[in-house]
């Protein structure tokens, strides 16, 4: 193959700007790198028989191997259907009555399924098993030209936003595929996409390509999980040294409220060098490349980063998001999704340098000696306990971790925490709107989290102020990571406390640490299992609040939306603890917070549902 720097696409500076809409596919330019000789039987070569069944262009094709296969293909006249077509070609021939049998039993997929792939007898969506077989030339083939088409499609969407991309890269005719990325939505499903630049400090090009393939980096990832990825696309990174690295992902997204479904994807992730000092790391579903194990409601069309050199410490990036979602289902956060305030390529930008920073962290007030490791143990900490807060609001919570006890209809949801061995414990959480500055509501919120978290240890309100033993914080003090101590009933406890803001959502987080803790991660230094172990929610209990801003204007809007979670934490010697009483003491917090929040600020609130009747 031809090296990428012979045939390249031209850019230039223009300043950071963002871009909403879709923007349609121009001509293409020659190749970029030499193509296989032998095309792909074109997807248009596929007809729909008289009996919705497909007559096939591939019977002559060779027999050395089987490749899953999946194509795009509209019956008309009918809405759109998508389908899975498997296959062997065994016997080089076609039996259509067979293949018709299947498509009568009746295996689908709902348009908006939750998680998983699984039997529906009303859904526009046909499973139809047809095997046919590949050699391995034909598949490498195969892997080459998707590869390629999404490429192009990631550097065209950056051109038609008007930024520093001039030109797309010349890489032969690829409309076929070029338009199947750009097919409409199935029904129930919506497509989200935007586009934003901006510089970012003190990261090489390089090392930005190296965070970049760490996908649990970015907004509201409940999960992200990297594989290896196997089988023709790898023996493509391998054949095309462009291509700097390939894995598959899993990535679970949950916005901070349980109203929220979670959005679950399964992409491949791979890198290209485009010249020297310009790279691109490109996002496209797993769907595309034939994998019939994906499971996931939510689809990465080509999506993609733009990486350059910005001077000699800095780099500057196109950051592109474009996606196949359901819906919006209607609620209180209905307007932020539509409008891409929560999941748009603005936020991922503001998450990204958010995390560059926290990374960066330093100690300061100590009244402590603190190890230098704790620095590390912190982060890794707070960082699980946000895990924890995204675990619990999810649609689908890890059962090994969470059973929800309560009905998924009941506003006020209460589950299960498996992981308090010593405690019968239960974790309640609600979201609610408050019409007021969330700058306000978060600065008020953080001082009563820690009373929260100690009047559950005394069993009472207290007056007294705990004592602050450190900050680890970021230089804006965007994030703080804060130790506070109080002695109750003659035993000294402490809080460990992060918060972190930004225009578009901010966490209070906290969680109770016994003395022996501190000293063996903190004070002593001890390594951090959190750092050791794959294991996220490990002895991760945490209480706290996450606030978005209800409309434009950041923390300066005027009214916001807000989940709050709390640990209940009940004594097993005491007998055993019906759900009922979790959901009753659960509320009592509830309406203290509100009530507070009132009485402070003579707000106006509006639950999600009418839930303290």
């Amino acid at each position: 193959m031809e090296a990428l720097n012979d045939v390249s696409p031209a850019f230039e500076l223009k300043p950071p700007l963002s871009c909403t809409g879709f923007h349609p596919i121009s001509k293409l330019f020659p190749s970029l790198f030499t193509p296989f000789s032998a095309a792909m039987p074109n997807p248009a070569s596929l007809r729909l028989g008289p009996s919705n069944t497909i007559t096939s262009a591939y019977s002559r094709l060779g027999n050395q191997g089987v490749e899953d296969l999946i194509m795009e293909f509209r019956p008309f006249p009918g809405p759109s259907r998508r389908g899975r077509i498997y296959v062997d070609d065994s016997k080089d021939s076609t039996d259509e009555n067979e293949i018709e049998a299947l498509a009568k039993e009746g295996k689908c997929i709902r348009p908006s399924s939750a998680d998983k792939t699984y039997a529906s007898s009303d859904s526009p969506f046909v499973f139809i098993k047809y095997k046919r077989q590949f050699s391995d030339y034909q598949k490498l083939q195969f892997a080459n030209n998707h590869c390629k088409a999404a490429y192009l499609e990631v550097m065209t969407l950056a051109k038609e936003a008007g930024t520093w991309v001039r030109a797309k890269p010349g890489l032969g005719n690829l409309d076929d595929l070029v338009n199947m990325f750009r097919m409409p939505p199935l029904p129930g499903k919506k497509i989200e996409f935007s586009v934003e630049t901006a510089v970012i400090p003190d990261t090489p090009a390089s090392e930005m390509l190296d965070i970049m393939m760490n996908v649990s980096l970015f907004p509201f990832v409940k999960l992200g999980e990297e594989y290896i990825v196997r089988g023709s696309v790898r023996k493509l990174s391998m054949t095309d040294v462009s291509i700097g690295g390939v894995i598959q992902v899993h990535a679970e997204i949950q916005l901070p409220s349980a109203l929220v479904p979670t959005r679950y994807f399964e992409f491949l992730r791979y890198a290209k060098e485009i010249m020297d000092g310009i790279y691109v790391i490109i996002d496209v579903t797993s769907r595309y490349f034939g994998d019939p194990d994906a499971e996931s409601n939510s689809e990465k069309r080509p999506s993609g980063v733009i990486i350059r050199e910005h001077g000699p410490k800095d780099c500057e990036i196109i950051w592109i998001e474009n996606v196949e979602v359901d819906e919006t289902r209607e609620n209180i956060y209905s307007s932020i999704i539509d409008s891409n305030i929560a999941y748009g390529a603005h936020r991922s930008i503001s998450t990204l340098l958010w995390n560059l920073k926290r990374e960066k962290s330093s100690f300061a007030d100590l009244k402590i000696n603190v190890h230098p490791r704790a620095g590390s143990f912190l982060l890794a900490l707070t960082q699980a306990m946000k895990h924890f807060f995204l675990e619990c609001v999810s649609q689908y919570p890890d059962e090994d971790v969470l059973t929800l006890t309560t009905s998924v209809n009941d506003p006020i949801r209460i589950l299960h925490n498996k992981t308090l061995l010593e405690y019968t414990a239960f974790v309640g959480l609600n979201s609610f709107r408050v019409e007021a500055k969330p700058l306000w509501v978060f600065q008020f919120l953080m001082k009563k989290d820690l009373q929260l978290a100690f009047r559950a240890l005394a069993g009472s309100e207290t007056d007294a102020e705990p004592e602050q033993l450190f900050t680890f914080a970021t230089d804006d003090k965007s994030n703080i990571i804060s130790l506070h101590r109080m002695t109750i009933e003659k035993e000294t406890l402490y809080c460990l406390q992060e918060v972190s803001m930004d225009e578009y959502c901010s966490f209070i987080m906290s969680k109770i640490m016994t003395e022996g803790l501190v000293n063996a991660h903190i004070v002593c230094g001890e390594e951090s299992a959190y750092e050791q172990s794959d294991c996220r929610m490990g002895n991760i209990t945490p209480s706290g609040f996450a606030i978005m801003p209800d409309g434009p204007g950041g923390l300066q809007c005027n009214a916001c939306l807000v989940t709050f979670l709390m640990q209940l934490c009940y004594d097993p010697l005491e007998g055993a603890v019906h759900v009922g009483s979790a959901r009753k003491d659960f509320i009592s917090d509830l309406e203290y917070i509100i009530g507070e929040l009132n009485e402070k600020g003579k707000l106006n609130y509006e639950i999600a549902t009418e839930i303290l009747d």
